[in-house]
């Protein structure tokens, strides 16, 4: 039986109006949970994805706050991959109720909380954006980023609105790898966020607060010829956490063509579980010792609450399976808000080389 559960913290929710984040109401569902049709790993390609948009997606921009001055990214509107989802679960079976769209923010094996931007997440966009600001330079080189529990994507969306904004490409190539267990999540949450974020940064420098763009087929081509002109590669995974899974990680063809690659991994609110904080510990450092053994370079940043109350995971915790599989962990970032603590860790293996600045 599967346990169904909220964390109940403030200002996690990705519902928003006009008086800010809307909180979720607490709720404990011990209903058996039914297993989602796809969990061994897969891997799915750009065009595959794309065929899943709707007509039209509404969205809502986020300010990503930092040193370096307000970032504005958008964020498909949750009440909008509600109808889409209902929609299609209408079609394909009256019965089911959509995955994730209840007040639970986790249904473990079943829905991992992907449709909610968490409040780390913002953390971690906002220090990359600050980072990517002074001094952190990406030119010259292939780059492999990599989000692990991606969902709404937000640091992700960094970097490729980065990306998008340089004048013209200084890289060999971008590589951009967004996991998340829901094939639903990247479908309608994910990958529409990567696509409206490429929408504004070539038709709105100032974009409106909220509305809704249109999804054209021209568009898209456009979205495509625009991405291959720029040598920027985009793939979803989707699945459990386990060796397959990394292997999935790796975008290249010939593992020997990585030679001097920068791999990135990201992840936020992802330790919240020690009963997937192994698995998940096992995938960031085979992703980096991946990314060195080819003479390349990697460099991990976790962004994670100090403790999940009722929940039982926690930094500690992560802390404790990263030093026994064989990787450190340093304070790269830290909250001075009251309440519960939220930090960034930068994770290296023991003896590994990280990238250089």
């Amino acid at each position: 039986m599967n346990q169904s559960f909220s964390f109940g913290f403030g200002s996690d929710d990705i519902e928003e109006n006009g008086d800010g984040m809307e909180e979720a109401a607490p709720s404990h569902d011990n209903r058996e949970a039914k297993p989602v049709a796809v969990t061994e790993p897969k891997l799915h390609k750009l065009q595959d994805l794309l065929s899943a948009l709707p007509s039209k997606i509404s969205y809502r921009m986020v300010q990503i706050r930092s040193a370096a001055g307000i970032l504005n990214l958008p964020r498909r509107e949750l009440f909008d991959i509600r109808a889409q989802l209902m929609a299609e679960d209408e079609i394909s079976d009256p019965s089911r109720p959509a995955i994730g769209l209840s007040t639970d923010d986790v249904t473990p094996n079943v829905y991992e909380g992907g449709f909610k931007t968490w409040e780390c997440a913002v953390d971690l966009a906002g220090h990359l954006a600050e980072s990517l600001s002074t001094g952190w330079t990406l030119g010259g080189r292939e780059v492999h980023i990599v989000e692990v529990g991606a969902g709404t994507a937000l640091p992700t969306l960094v970097f490729f609105d980065y990306f998008l904004k340089q004048p013209s490409p200084s890289w060999r190539a971008i590589h951009l790898s967004v996991a998340d267990y829901n094939l639903s999540v990247l479908e309608t949450a994910t990958l529409p966020n990567l696509l409206l974020t490429w929408y504004f940064s070539q038709f709105a420098a100032t974009p409106e607060p909220a509305g809704d763009v249109e999804i054209a087929p021209d568009l898209l081509s456009r979205f495509v010829k625009d991405l291959s002109d720029k040598a920027i590669h985009i793939s979803g995974i989707s699945g459990t956490w386990n060796e397959a899974f990394t292997d999935l990680l790796v975008p290249f063809e010939d593992p020997q063509s990585r030679s001097g690659i920068e791999t990135i991994f990201l992840a936020s609110e992802t330790i919240y579980s020690p009963v997937s904080i192994r698995a998940f510990t096992q995938v960031l450092l085979k992703t980096l010792r991946s990314a060195e053994g080819t003479h390349g370079y990697g460099r991990a940043l976790v962004a994670a609450k100090k403790i999940y109350f009722g929940v039982g995971g926690g930094v500690d915790e992560f802390l404790m399976v990263l030093n026994e599989l064989g990787g450190k962990g340093a304070m790269a970032w830290e909250s001075k808000d009251e309440g519960v603590g939220r930090v960034i860790l930068e994770v290296q293996r023991a003896g590994g080389t990280a990238a250089n600045r």
